[in-house]
């Protein structure tokens, strides 16, 4: 018992290392940027190894609800959030459910800028890894 104990510190230590070392595709870090030109007709990226395709369905104005869909094979979570540079945009967090093809979707609403700005960001977090699709809104 008392080699039990003492061996239980080099376990932690052991363990801590290896989570440390393992690094990538599990821990959150810095986020990519993805230039998409026409989001209504989907881009591509690698994250991690992992293909992913994303974009959206509908015209993407403020206040009318329109489709974001994101395909990144063996993904477990996928959320999607809408920033402006500088500014509060208060919470708009959608989770996306993935459809019978294996598709994530959701149905997403921008709320209004008060100031009339219309370059907004995309936040899509894959598994805790952050894609940010910079988009302009139609009026």
């Amino acid at each position: 018992m008392k080699t039990l104990w003492a061996a239980l510190p080099l376990l932690i230590i052991g363990l801590a290392a290896l989570v440390l070392w393992r690094g990538g595709d599990d821990t959150p870090g810095a986020a990519v940027t993805l230039t998409c030109p026409d989001p209504a007709a989907g881009c591509g990226t690698r994250l991690h190894g992992r293909a992913v395709s994303l974009g959206v369905n509908g015209p993407v104005q403020p206040l009318k609800p329109f489709q974001v869909w994101v395909k990144a094979a063996g993904a477990r979570t996928v959320q999607a959030r809408f920033t402006m540079q500088g500014m509060d945009m208060g919470f708009n967090l959608y989770t996306l459910r993935a459809d019978n093809d294996g598709v994530f979707r959701a149905r997403v609403t921008l709320p209004v800028c008060v100031s009339g700005r219309r370059d907004w960001i995309m936040a899509v977090a894959i598994d805790g890894s952050v894609i940010e699709v910079p988009f302009t809104a139609e009026p």
